[in-house]
């Protein structure tokens, strides 16, 4: 089952510079989940789970590494978390300078 508000905060911070600006300083799943809800999004952590866990499956093993490798310190970590925000980094992101 789909969880409408998850799916609704994915696609927001897609639209939204101001929610997409509030993922920078996360460096956890559980702060995305926590940001999510305080941005007030009705989602639970067993729903984001379920999403990621179901995307992150459908990757490439490349990209499962890159995901998996990404430093959660560098402010585009929460970023790569997801097919649909990592669509939003500009070529040259992979860098991890500044």
């Amino acid at each position: 089952m789909e969880a409408k508000e998850l799916t609704r905060f994915v696609g927001e911070v897609i639209r939204s510079h101001e929610l997409a600006t509030g993922l920078k300083p996360l460096g956890t799943h559980q702060e995305i989940i926590a940001y999510g809800q305080r941005q007030g999004f009705d989602f639970s952590e067993a729903e984001w789970n379920s999403y990621y866990e179901r995307e992150f499956s459908g990757l490439s093993v490349g990209i499962q590494q890159k995901v998996l490798g990404a430093d959660p310190k560098h402010w585009s970590w929460a970023f790569r978390q997801l097919t649909a925000w990592r669509a939003m980094l500009m070529e040259g992101a992979d860098s991890h300078s500044g």
